[in-house]
């Protein structure tokens, strides 16, 4: 994505479909880790000409990310014909619910530097198949859902796009999703939390 000083123009442009968003109601938001463009040269380029940066994919959090018995829901768009990234023989959604895991032990140690490096490894297991109803765009369907732990994934189609969703608990029944527009609150939540967590201001002494 781009750099934080020209955050305010990142968005979805009218010619690229909006990413899916979950009902998020009253709760933090930001962009995820697992948000990217069509390549470095064109984010350089949309950062000097102030001009809309074209996603592949987007990542979207709804929650707090740092406390660990609060509700958190990724609800990642990808636009680029990828799914759920399965290698080998990997059971489907097993990186997925194997980063989330993996997240929130590095959090609970408060090892900053370990949450972004563990994106590869896969759950253990074992991996529990379920189903679940979810409404998206005002229809309702039923979809295969993956739990591992206390997590819980699944994944569905609106229009264009692959949308996976990675639940820290259970979604509530139905979950809700929708179509966002505007990315400004998730870019500027993203911008809060970097700011917060790793340039803390100092204060006057």
């Amino acid at each position: 994505m781009a750099a934080a000083d020209s955050v305010p123009h990142v968005e979805a442009s009218p010619e690229h479909r909006p990413a899916v968003r979950a009902d998020k109601g009253d709760v933090p938001v930001m962009l995820g880790d697992e948000s990217s463009s069509t390549g470095l040269i064109a984010e350089i380029r949309a950062s000097l000409m102030h001009a809309p940066v074209t996603l592949d994919g987007i990542s979207l959090l709804y929650g707090d990310w740092l406390d660990l018995s609060a509700p958190l829901v990724e609800v990642i768009t990808r636009w680029d014909g990828r799914s759920q990234r399965r290698a080998g023989d990997l059971p489907q959604f097993a990186r997925e619910l194997g980063r989330a895991a993996r997240r929130d032990e590095a959090i609970s140690r408060q090892d900053w530097k370990a949450i972004g490096g563990h994106s590869g490894e896969p759950a253990a297991g074992p991996l529990i198949p379920g189903s679940a109803d979810i409404i998206v765009s005002g229809t309702r369907s039923r979809v295969s859902t993956v739990s591992y732990r206390h997590y819980l994934t699944l994944c569905f189609r609106a229009q264009d796009a692959v949308v996976a969703v990675v639940s820290r608990h259970p979604l509530p029944d139905p979950a809700r999703f929708d179509l966002v527009t505007n990315l400004e609150p998730f870019c500027s939540g993203w911008v809060r939390f970097i700011e917060q967590r790793y340039w803390p201001r100092r204060r006057p002494a």
